[in-house]
């Protein structure tokens, strides 16, 4: 019997050095994704993507390496869907800053038009 995830993480950051790939791998290496199958973290060229369904994923380990690490020429984001309590947490990268905003999951559905 299945159940569905409490939680899903998905982002990416770019351009991503060998350094900061590996503290990210390192961060992301203790998640407890529902299927073994799909790896938590990708290298896709100079970028890091993250993607993760599970029911623990180390989300203030994972922000303490792109908080330490993130540069001016930095780009990207990383959403947190909690399920349980139905918010979207939205974690920008950009001009060497990490920037959230919180949103309940309603509304990011009534603007996405679904």
């Amino acid at each position: 019997m299945s159940r569905q995830p409490l939680l899903k993480v998905y982002g990416h950051i770019y351009p991503v050095d060998k350094a900061l790939y590996a503290a990210l791998e390192h961060a992301c290496a203790d998640a407890m994704p529902d299927e073994d199958d799909l790896p938590v973290i990708e290298h896709d060229g100079d970028m890091a993507r993250i993607s993760f369904e599970g029911t623990y994923f180390p989300l203030d380990d994972v922000l303490d390496v792109l908080t330490a690490h993130v540069r001016a020429e930095h780009k990207g984001k990383l959403d947190v869907l909690d399920l349980e309590s139905w918010r979207l947490i939205r974690h920008t990268f950009t001009q060497g800053r990490v920037d959230v905003h919180s949103a309940p999951l309603n509304n990011v559905l009534d603007y996405s038009g679904h």
